[in-house]
């Protein structure tokens, strides 16, 4: 039996992989990796989109949200004339961009440093927003909040500066004196002039969505709905209690009366005696003393004789004063009058005694 051999050489190319079959492997990779990569970039734009659309839509919604915040805290006590609230109607390029200023009791982001070197935080300060231009974004506005822990007579300087948002193209405030459709719209309101406090106020913030996504063209966004600002609006009620807040006699924090003076002796004259019995009774006993100032005591007559039996012949009423009331209230002395130091008794032998009243009813 005669076995063949074939060449090294020939095996080799059996086992071999041609051209074609090259090609076609590398032609399905290569639209596998596309196939990849589209759907990722698909992905991530679609990730940016919904991104910048969200960061406008929050943007707007946060600082709406810290102004409300502070209006809703507004501190009305122990202000010099009045100075609660500052409203005033500003424009920056032809866009509006109004300036608010007031007091409120919201805890302060930035501290004060006392004597001690220690950071201490207010829980009652000055509180603004303003806006000023964008150096980076021209055409933009940038809207910062103005906070200062010292409250002084001016609540429109001083403090320090945060920036809020730096793409607001226009930032609108109109204040109320009422509610309802009626209610006639006031571009300005100060609060020191006015002697009260708006009941609405309403904001109006235009936000520019955010530069640099997919359809940009020569530095101008444009929107996939053709729109490149989102609106946002407001209305601020505030409390019924502020209609009437700043009036006279009511602004004002209670503080703990004053300790009274050391007592005096020397009070008032006496007050008008008691009437007389009818019958046989005898009179009652004479009314204390007159009315008496603040801080003095009062000190009547002697106490009155009793009633003989019998009745009196005077006829029933109090006899005169014995003489005119201090200046002041009407007071009493409670630890006088139990130790028998009230006016002159009526319908005694004696009649009134200096001091006391006449008492009527019975004989000398």
């Amino acid at each position: 039996m005669i076995a063949s051999h074939r060449p090294r050489s020939q095996s080799l190319a059996v086992s071999g992989f041609t051209l074609i079959e090259v090609m076609i492997a590398v032609l399905i990779s290569s639209m596998v990796m596309v196939a990849v990569s589209a759907s990722f970039l698909g992905t991530m734009n679609a990730h940016y989109e919904i991104d910048t659309a969200n960061s406008a839509q929050s943007d707007g919604q946060r600082v709406l949200d810290t102004i409300e915040r502070d209006l809703r805290a507004l501190w009305t006590y122990n202000l010099k004339r009045n100075h609660v609230l500052l409203g005033r109607n500003r424009d920056i390029s032809g866009f509006d961009a109004d300036w608010l200023d007031f007091v409120c009791a919201t805890d302060s982001i930035g501290g004060v440093v006392d004597v001690e070197n220690r950071v201490s935080h207010s829980g009652i300060c000055e509180v603004g927003y303003w806006l000023r231009d964008n150096p980076a974004l021209p055409g933009l506005l940038e809207l910062c909040r103005r906070e200062d822990p010292l409250v002084d007579d001016d609540i429109t300087t001083g403090g320090t500066f945060q920036r809020v948002c730096d793409r607001v193209k226009s930032f609108n405030l109109t204040y109320y004196e009422t509610l309802g459709y009626e209610a006639q719209p006031i571009d300005e309101w100060d609060s020191s002039r006015e002697a009260k406090l708006p009941r609405r106020i309403k904001i109006e913030l235009k936000v520019h969505r955010r530069i640099g996504n997919r359809n940009q063209v020569i530095g101008t966004e444009i929107d996939d709905d053709g729109r490149i600002l989102e609106t946002y609006q407001r209305h601020v009620v505030l409390d019924r209690r502020y209609e009437r807040i700043l009036q006279a006699g009511i602004a004002m924090v209670p503080v703990a009366p004053v300790a009274p003076e050391a007592e005096t002796q020397g009070g008032g004259a006496g007050g008008g005696g008691g009437g007389g019995g009818g019958g046989r009774g005898g009179g009652g006993g004479g009314a204390p003393g007159g009315a008496i100032g603040p801080g003095e005591m009062n000190v009547g007559g002697p106490p009155g004789g009793s009633g003989r039996p019998g009745g009196g012949t005077r006829p029933p009423g109090g006899g005169r004063g014995g003489g005119q009331p201090p200046a002041g209230g009407p007071g009493i002395n409670l630890g006088e009058l139990l130790r028998g130091r009230g006016g002159s008794g009526g319908g005694g032998f004696f009649g009134g005694l200096p001091g006391g009243g006449q008492g009527g009813g019975g004989r000398r």
